[in-house]
């Protein structure tokens, strides 16, 4: 009888075979539950369904014979977190549109937290550069610590320039963005022991060890790593304030919704001039302060020529040539303004309107949410649940002034605070447990 959350994922096994792990979330029943009150939740791995096709219909034919295979009643399912592959989120004939007819409840989720890893992911994309500044920055951390050689060279120019030892080199993760903030932080703030340490080691023998060092050399003395790097580290920043509020366990689906919103409103402020030359300056000042020419650019050692059968025709986008960027304004359009633009696309894109509804919606039964007890947004949640709306708006009447004198610090708390009543507040149990079932 029990609600449940369908959280599905592709992966790979140590053979390569392709198969998909399902994992079913709710609230068991108060009275089978005898562990730790703050473990309310519940998530239960069922096991892997090997996959021979890929295509949407198959999926779904999948996931219904397995969990009738377990005896799990497909009419209780709530919410469908799958991500956003479009085999999996096609609003036509997507797996949880397909599944829809065997769980008319269940509302289709894409996890808040990998939805902002994609928004980055897919901004990276935009710049060519980007994903070559990524590669450098992962080459970077590689040389530093794959190495006991290296690493001695690194931490002996931290000690001569007089940086603190505890600041090493981060590894970004391709599932992890705001790893990517935080790998760009460790480099600009070791970036004289980086550059100290890569002139040694290319300057005292040969090898490949003294060749890489010097590759590294060149390309982080190069204006457009440096540029790239302030640029990211401040576009990035901004977004890891949201990212951490999203990881969250004491997560506030109204305070979630402002952070969406406002940070997408610092992009939008950003995207001027005059904060692009405060970045600029910046970027200067540390060039000058490492003894790096600010003048050297990016660009090929060889000129790309048109082919020839191109010549004739008007041509509005690359052909295969790097782009070079030499000035301000090369940076400012090339980099910084796609980069933005791309950013707010995708934030916009992927937090819509309906998403950040319903994270205002459950938000109602949170502590700590500003929106908490609020009767005026229940009404639709209540109808996908099955829920009473007037008798929940008559329950929040009561237990508003029963909490006042009681400190209730997150959902969890309420929910242990009103299940000895039950009897009393059926409806808030209910909806409790809804929403806490949703993986949002």
């Amino acid at each position: 009888s029990n609600k449940y959350a369908l959280m599905a994922d592709e992966c790979r096994d140590i053979r390569g075979t392709q198969q998909l792990s399902i994992v079913i979330r709710f609230v068991p029943n108060s009275n089978n539950c005898t562990t730790d009150k703050n473990y309310v939740v519940k998530e239960y791995f069922l096991g892997f369904i090997p996959l021979e096709k890929f295509d949407a219909t198959t999926l779904a034919n999948n996931i219904v014979e397995f969990l009738n295979h377990w005896k799990i009643p497909l009419e209780s399912c709530i919410c469908l977190c799958f991500d956003g592959a479009s085999v999996m989120s096609g609003c036509a004939a997507g797996v949880h549109v397909l599944l829809k007819k065997y769980m008319p409840k269940g509302i289709y989720i894409h996890c808040a937290a990998h939805r902002l890893n994609l928004v980055i992911s897919d901004t990276c994309k935009v710049v060519c550069y980007v994903s070559d500044y990524f590669s450098i920055v992962s080459h970077i951390y590689s040389f530093f610590t794959e190495s006991a050689v290296t690493n001695i060279y690194f931490n002996k120019a931290q000690t001569d320039l007089g940086l603190v030892q505890s600041s090493t080199l981060k590894l970004w993760a391709i599932t992890r963005w705001d790893s990517r903030w935080t790998a760009i932080n460790a480099v600009i703030n070791n970036f004289p022991a980086i550059l100290k340490a890569l002139r040694d080691l290319s300057e005292d023998g040969s090898g490949t060890r003294s060749t890489n060092a010097g590759g590294l050399l060149m390309h982080v003395q190069k204006s457009i790593f440096i540029v790239t790097s302030f640029i990211l580290h401040k576009f990035f920043g901004i977004i890891k304030v949201l990212s951490d509020h999203l990881k969250s366990s004491s997560l506030d689906y109204v305070r979630g919704e402002c952070l969406i919103t406002s940070v997408i409103g610092q992009l939008k402020d950003l995207r001027n001039d005059q904060s692009f030359n405060e970045i600029y300056e910046k970027v200067k000042e540390f060039c000058s302060s490492n003894e790096i020419d600010f003048v050297q650019q990016y660009r090929s050692y060889r000129v790309a020529a048109v082919p020839i059968r191109f010549q004739e025709f008007i041509i509005d986008s690359t052909i295969g040539q790097r782009e070079t960027l030499q000035t301000s304004t090369d940076y400012l359009n090339r980099l910084y303004f796609p980069l933005i633009d791309c950013m707010l696309v995708e934030l916009n894109d992927r937090f819509s309107s309906k998403t950040l509804s319903l994270m205002k919606i459950i938000s109602t039964v949170y502590p700590n949410s500003t929106n908490f007890l609020n009767i005026d947004a229940i009404d639709e949640f209540c109808f996908h649940i099955g829920g009473d709306s007037s008798a929940l708006k008559n329950e929040f009447l009561v237990i508003k002034p029963m909490l006042q004198s009681k400190k209730v610090n997150n959902v969890i708390e309420l929910y242990n605070e009103l299940i000895s009543m039950s009897d009393a507040f059926p409806q808030t149990l209910k909806m409790i447990t809804n929403a806490i079932t949703m993986p949002i």
